[in-house]
């Protein structure tokens, strides 16, 4: 399967502005300390799909793993919190495409965490899918096209790459040609969607022509021979007859010989400069597919020198063509100035014209601008909505939590907590954690819909076993104080510790005065201490606690606790704690 490259410009993060909790405080994210509480990851499947691969992870119960994106080596990274490992660690031999190997091992033993590696030859995408107690990793090959080349190919959504409330800089796969120049020219991606609707009845058609020398006969017949739909896969015959297309300069058989070469398709080893090559010849023609590939890259640096001027350069050409891929690429390029100077306004224009080729992240990217504008002019609330609106419209569960925060908070003018719910409830049926936080604090405090502390905390529950911090926090809360449940304090220390060790001071002061409350063993003192301590820049009322709880313990246990406070400050000062 062919498609576009990668490309290393981030998309930009979009954090949800912060929500009222129970407690009136903030949010965060972790781990489970008490084991009895872990969950276990059994069985790792592996399965090939047409476009890439498929793991599957069997827990014994509901897990969304953190996810992580490295280079040098290329590897995908997910940590399973709260999960002990069934069995020993395995090594499993995936060699599917880029993908070499599946690593599965007890990362930490307490608290328990669970890590599996994808160690790959070249970046990859990936989405991560909740299935029941199980959870699915879709890894998409570079050189994988969507199933359909008739509408716009849209770089990955702001949710898919989400988890809670922080998403993993992701690369943007390309954008079909849409209502542009050069669709008067058949385009690569259109030939092989068409290549996957042949029937049998076709081939001896399409064969007499490619043989009589027909261009665009060849070209779908090759990517035919690629796909491996009706005929056998045959990379070497696909390459043999792009090559006489291209050669005759049919536009779409460059594209395809461009996107070949740099794979590797059909070849020893990629071929970057070749590839290069190929690509001009086509962005010579018109292809603004080509054109986009090329910035990429020079953008990347992949099988070239690195050259942010060239990058711009293609990604203009690109873009002026209609290309939404390259718009938004140009549009993140000066907004942070990268190769030419900053320009906002550029930014914004090159962003509302890929948001108007339905571009879900720049969707995103215009509502957060007006929502939160960079300068001193004051927030367009309403138009910010009406992009949130379009977003929610093209599936963006983001967009429907955000919207509902929006009415919540009263940011239109003054709190709707009907429409409130409405939204909240559209982003929690789709299993959106920050939606499903949302609906579960209306249902806690009887805003738009009957107060129900029952349904409030099953909504809690599921959006913090996402990792949903504010759900995590309050969940502790419910359980400390008995708020519609029986009180659990080993269920409250639980959730404060989901919170407290990703960093939030209120979790971390709570937490701390729960276990100087219960003082059972000496672990209890020392975590009290450790946590009170890490709280008390942020929480007055921890200095109090700290100071009577120092009275309890000797000064091998006062040490203890410093060194640990230490070593936690040392883990997270890359998260900015």
């Amino acid at each position: 399967m062919i498609d576009r490259l990668p490309t290393v410009l981030s998309l930009l993060l979009f954090f949800i502005c912060s929500q009222t909790s129970l407690a009136g405080e903030e949010q965060s994210r972790e781990l489970p300390s008490d084991t009895s509480h872990a969950a276990v990851v059994g069985k790792v499947s592996v399965t090939q799909r047409p476009k890439g691969l498929a793991i599957e992870i069997a827990l014994s119960a509901p897990v969304v793993p953190t996810s992580d994106q490295l280079t040098n080596p290329d590897r995908l990274v997910f940590d399973f919190p709260g999960c002990e490992l069934q069995g020993t660690n395995r090594h499993i031999p995936v060699n599917i495409g880029p993908a070499e190997e599946l690593r599965v091992s007890l990362f930490h033993v307490q608290p328990p965490v669970t890590r599996v590696v994808v160690a790959s030859k070249s970046p990859v995408y990936f989405q991560v899918k909740p299935s029941g107690n199980n959870v699915v990793i879709e890894i998409t090959f570079p050189n994988a096209l969507p199933d359909t080349a008739a509408s716009t190919r849209q770089a990955p959504s702001v949710e898919e790459e989400h988890a809670a409330t922080a998403r993993v800089p992701q690369r943007q796969p390309g954008h079909e040609l849409a209502g542009r120049a050069a669709e008067k020219q058949t385009s690569a991606y259109s030939l092989q969607a068409k290549a996957k609707t042949l029937n049998v009845e076709d081939l001896q058609a399409l064969e007499d022509k490619a043989d009589a020398g027909d261009s665009e006969a060849q070209t779908t017949l090759a990517l035919a021979y690629h796909a491996g739909v009706l005929l056998k896969r045959d990379d070497a015959e696909a390459l043999r007859l792009l090559h006489q297309a291209a050669d005759h300069g049919f536009m779409a058989a460059q594209e395809s010989m461009g996107i070949f070469s740099e794979m590797g398709i059909g070849l020893e080893r990629p071929a970057p400069a070749e590839a290069l090559d190929w690509y001009k010849k086509a962005a010579r023609q018109g292809s603004v597919d080509a054109a986009t590939n090329i910035a990429l890259m020079y953008a990347d640096g992949r099988g070239v020198s690195k050259d942010p001027a060239q990058a711009v350069s293609w990604f203009r050409q690109a873009a002026e063509g209609g290309d939404a891929a390259a718009q938004y690429n140009l549009a993140l390029i000066y907004e942070r100035g990268d190769a030419i100077p900053q320009d906002k306004k550029e930014s914004i224009r090159w962003l509302t014209a890929a948001a108007d080729q339905n571009v879900l992240p720049a969707i995103l990217d215009l509502a957060r601008i007006y929502m939160h504008p960079s300068d001193s002019s004051a927030p367009d609330i309403d138009r910010a909505i009406r992009y949130y609106e379009k977003a929610a419209d093209l599936g963006s569960g983001i967009a429907d939590a955000i919207l509902g925060t929006i009415f919540a908070n009263g940011m239109q003018g003054k709190p709707d907590y009907d429409q409130s719910v409405k939204w909240y409830r559209k982003a929690a049926e789709q299993g959106q954690a920050d939606g499903q936080f949302g609906l579960g604090l209306r249902y806690a405090l009887g805003q738009g819909v009957p107060l129900d502390l029952e349904e409030a905390r099953r909504l809690f529950t599921a959006a913090a076993d996402q990792g949903q911090m504010d759900a995590q926090y309050d969940l502790a809360i419910v359980y400390e104080e008995g708020k519609g449940t029986p009180a659990d304090p080993s269920l409250a220390e639980h959730f404060y510790q989901l919170a407290a060790n990703e960093g939030m001071p209120k979790a971390q002061f709570r937490l701390g005065r729960l276990l100087a409350s219960k003082q059972q063993t000496r672990s209890d003192r020392v975590s009290a201490y450790k946590w009170l301590m890490l709280a008390q820049d942020s929480i007055k009322e921890s200095f109090a606690a700290l100071s009577d709880l120092r009275k309890s313990m000797n000064e091998q246990e006062i040490t203890e606790a410093e060194r640990e406070v230490d070593t936690w400050r040392l883990a997270h000062r890359g998260n900015g704690r």
